[in-house]
């Protein structure tokens, strides 16, 4: 093989390694939602995990905390808020359904993690007039 064969081969071998750095940053940044986060607002704690019925898809419920599911008059704990979100192109948010049990509500929305380590919550009605939220992660749960 000539030696302008190897060095071509060298750098198509570097730059498809190089892709391959960026793509797992990008979706190690998505998974950074998984665990239990506080939503500020309403004192109420909600985990972020897999779905049991779709381990590709992000789900979260309510796990603890004080206020009345709107639609069922029930609590808000065990209230799903999120379901069957699934990553954007480049793994950087997720893009799916959430539950307001406060308003009511389904809406179209978004989980993206901030630079400060925050999470924040986009919510849209016909993916035009939206509504966000910054909530923290809930350490030592």
């Amino acid at each position: 093989m000539s030696i302008l064969k190897k060095s071509i081969l060298g750098v198509m071998a570097i730059t498809v390694a190089g892709f391959g750095v960026s793509t797992t940053a990008y979706a190690d940044k998505a998974d950074e939602a998984l665990g239990i986060w506080l939503r500020p607002k309403f004192d109420w704690h909600v985990e972020f995990a897999m779905c049991k019925d779709n381990p590709a898809k992000l789900c979260g419920e309510v796990i603890s905390g004080e206020g009345v599911d709107k639609t069922t008059g029930g609590s808000v704990v065990g209230v799903k808020m999120l379901f069957d979100m699934d990553k954007n192109d480049k793994s950087t948010k997720w893009i799916g359904k959430m539950y307001d049990p406060k308003g009511g509500g389904t809406y179209y929305g978004k989980v993206k993690i901030l630079k400060d380590g925050r999470v924040k919550m986009s919510g849209c009605i016909m993916k035009v007039m939206c509504k966000s939220e910054k909530w923290t992660r809930v350490v030592g749960k």
